[in-house]
């Protein structure tokens, strides 16, 4: 169950990824998902806090960007993800 967290999403080129920093049953945890292969390009990892999970998968993000297609990450912005 989610109690908190953000989610941001990003389009460069031909790569469509999601970035998640939630607080949920298993604790804080930061992911990326890659919506253009439907694939987790970082799996769900425990951090800190909501911050911490924010730089971490914008970290990942970051790098699976310049690492596939030499491309730059755009600027982020978060959005409160929905609680249940």
């Amino acid at each position: 169950m989610l109690t908190e967290g953000v989610w941001t999403e990003v389009k460069v080129g031909e790569h469509h990824l999601r970035l998640f920093s939630e607080h949920n049953a298993q604790g804080v945890q930061a992911s990326v998902y890659n919506v253009t292969t439907n694939s987790w390009i970082a799996p769900s990892e425990p951090v800190d806090d909501i911050e911490a999970g924010k730089d971490r998968a914008a970290d990942h993000a970051r790098n699976y960007l310049k690492r596939a297609a030499n491309l730059e990450l755009p600027s982020l912005h978060w959005k409160d993800s929905r609680v249940r």
